[in-house]
């Protein structure tokens, strides 16, 4: 991940991108690049508030404005801050609701966003209705639950860290997640913030609801709580679909960097036999044979060497200020890594690198024509970061990674190529070193289930390898896992893949029933986007 940026949210990548516009209009160009499963609206929390309802109660609740317009209930459901100790006393977990447009005996659907850090509520805005209610239950700190973990802190010192050197950038970044800890180390709810409790959550909302039979759905480190929601066995849960499948006891430095070169690889193999793609690469550059995974290598040494200063106007961004962002390497294969979350985002990479590699750094502004590369990839970090440091994820992820993925993570892999070196970066115990989170790791045994599961994984996935998943289907009787050949990572959410919807439909109509998964084998070609 962007180094400089000491994201915490190491999982799961925000990635909605603000392309600067062409015709000098006011009004930004937007492109979209990434899974908008990892996608927040961008608006800071009021503080957290104190909750005087018991356990089990819901509680109505205005719905942010969005929701509202798209006409979801919204409401509290009060859940112990820890269940041990009921003096810990309550707090009220954000849910979204949609009521389903068919048979309204058909069992809801609970949906768990990824993350850490992700709002499940805010998936209503990726999620289609469907015939059964979706039930969208929000980690806790963020969606608009009754605790608030915005880490004010790093709002306020985001420009300086986008326009600082890495180094200064690290330093800036630490100091104000140290600053975010030692405010949140007084919030009962943030010490209390696992999987375990997520998982806990779940099945109390469910309960409070008065749902007698429910599925669940999770995505990413959604799947990480569904598996212990799954191990705790609760009445009335049906079957679950796990789709982009994270055991809690996965090293994730390891993954991390083995993911990025893997992809990169499988992508470059994909690309040398397609004629469109090696064109792009070899029309762009002037090189026959140029691969991605060469261009990374270039690149990020270079970038790092001479960083590339590019200048945003106020409306260009989310920060809604001018000011110069610093492009480095390690930024660059931030940005990459982010895209290969998307089939259709990593489509674009071949350009992008081609762009970054003939541009000679100084071309970062537009003067009238398409945005640059460098422009486009200094983008992409700089609204990732902004959505961030509007919300509460990087401290939700780092209560839950600091806590339970820090005692497996091993650190930068020794012998691994520059691309996955740079994602890694200095490693999860550096991320977390501000935050000062005890450890607590999750159970390491297997998650067994009788349930019927449906696990989903995409070949092109560079943080949920499709091998979890394989892990995980062999201590799950009624499991079926679905590997999608020229897929990413989050596969159902969006909708768009009518192969993975109708199986998933098929599965949800009647869990345990022999699927039909012959289309997911299907091959269908990729389609590579030039830049302008």
């Amino acid at each position: 991940m962007d180094k400089r940026l000491n994201a915490v949210a190491a999982l799961v990548v925000l990635a909605v991108v603000a392309a600067a516009c062409s015709n000098g209009s006011s009004e930004p160009e937007r492109i979209q690049v990434g899974g908008p499963y990892d996608t927040v609206e961008i608006s800071p929390f009021e503080p957290s508030v104190d909750v005087t309802g018991e356990p089990g109660e819901v509680v109505e609740q205005d719905c942010p404005e969005r929701m509202a317009e798209a006409g979801l209930r919204c409401v509290w459901v009060i859940v112990p801050i820890d269940r041990a100790d009921p003096a810990a006393g309550n707090t009220g977990i954000s849910v979204a609701i949609r009521h389903g447009t068919g048979d309204e005996s058909l069992p809801p659907l609970a949906v768990l966003q990824g993350g850490p850090g992700g709002s499940s509520s805010n998936l209503a805005f990726a999620l289609a209705s469907r015939p059964y209610t979706q039930v969208l239950i929000d980690q806790r700190g963020v969606g608009f639950g009754s605790a608030n973990f915005w880490c004010r802190e790093w709002q306020v010192a985001l420009k300086q860290i986008l326009e600082a050197t890495r180094d200064r950038a690290d330093e800036v970044a630490s100091a104000a997640f140290a600053r975010c800890s030692d405010r949140f180390k007084h919030e009962p709810v943030f010490a209390h913030t696992s999987t375990e409790a997520h998982a806990a959550d779940v099945v109390d909302v469910m309960a409070a609801l008065g749902y007698e039979q429910w599925l669940l759905y999770g995505v990413s480190y959604g799947t990480t709580i569904a598996l212990e929601v799954l191990r705790d066995d609760p009445a009335g849960l049906a079957g679950a679909v796990l789709d982009g499948v994270y055991p809690g006891n996965l090293d994730l430095d390891a993954a991390m960097a083995a993911g990025a070169e893997r992809v990169v690889r499988e992508f470059d193999e994909e690309c040398s036999v397609d004629p469109v793609c090696s064109g792009i690469l070899a029309g762009t550059t002037g090189r026959e044979g140029v691969t991605m995974a060469g261009l990374l290598a270039e690149l990020i040494p270079r970038f790092n060497a001479d960083p590339v200063v590019v200048p945003f106007a106020t409306e260009e961004t989310t920060l809604l200020e001018p000011f110069d962002a610093l492009l480095d390497g390690d930024s660059v294969a931030g940005v990459v890594f982010r895209m290969l979350y998307n089939e259709f985002s990593a489509t674009a990479i071949p350009g992008v690198l081609a762009g970054l590699a003939r541009e000679d750094g100084a071309n970062t502004g537009d003067q009238g024509g398409p945005p640059s590369a460098t422009k486009i990839v200094a983008l992409v970090g700089v609204e990732t970061a902004s959505q961030q440091a509007h919300t509460g994820a990087p401290a939700t992820s780092a209560a839950v990674t600091c806590a339970e993925w820090l005692p497996l993570a091993s650190g930068p892999p020794p012998g691994i190529g520059p691309f996955g070196a740079a994602v890694v970066g200095e490693g999860l115990s550096a991320r977390c070193e501000p935050w000062a989170v005890a450890a607590s790791p999750l159970p390491t045994e297997p998650v067994q289930s009788d349930l019927p599961v449906l696990l989903i994984s995409g070949r092109f996935d560079p943080i949920t390898h499709p091998s979890f998943a394989e892990a995980a289907v062999e201590y799950l009787p009624r499991g079926t896992h679905v590997v999608t050949r020229t897929r990413g990572h989050g596969i159902w959410v969006w909708g768009y893949d009518n192969c993975v919807d109708r199986i998933v439909a098929d599965f949800l109509a009647e869990p345990g029933a022999e699927l039909d998964v012959a289309c997911a084998l299907e091959d269908r070609p990729l389609r590579w986007q030039p830049l302008p």
